[in-house]
């Protein structure tokens, strides 16, 4: 799975960001239900096979499988520092909306572990992933 291109097309940022872009990618529909389904099906199969759900930075690399992520969102504006800063932020807000759809359950400050939230299968890409 990869992080979702900035194709949207419903408003217009004053500044191109890449990391905002992603994100935007990301959650965009119809690909943002089923990388939230994707989140909560990787959080079900590390419990089963685990014992316990993952956590947050676990859960991101199960749904991406990205080895390089300054590779994937280029900006070479930013320092590295800067970078991971901006790639912390992406993930936090990607864990929030996965959350708040309800695919997976994870309250912060809680503890570390993410845990299932609800399936709902509503596209055929859905259908495939979850078979």
């Amino acid at each position: 799975m990869s992080v979702g291109e900035d194709r949207y097309e419903s408003f217009a940022t004053a500044v191109e960001d890449p990391y905002f872009g992603a994100l935007l990618g990301t959650i965009d529909e119809p690909g943002g239900a089923f990388t939230a389904n994707r989140a909560g099906l990787a959080t079900i199969e590390w419990w089963d096979a685990h014992g316990t759900g993952p956590t947050c930075a676990e859960l991101i690399d199960a749904v991406f499988e990205i080895d390089d992520w300054d590779a994937t969102i280029v900006d070479p504006g930013r320092t590295a520092f800067e970078r991971r800063e901006q790639l912390e932020l992406l993930h936090r807000w990607l864990i929030s909306y996965w959350t708040r759809v309800g695919t997976i359950s994870f309250i912060p400050g809680h503890d570390d572990i993410v845990r299932p939230g609800r399936i709902e299968i509503t596209t055929d890409a859905g259908r495939a992933e979850a078979e």
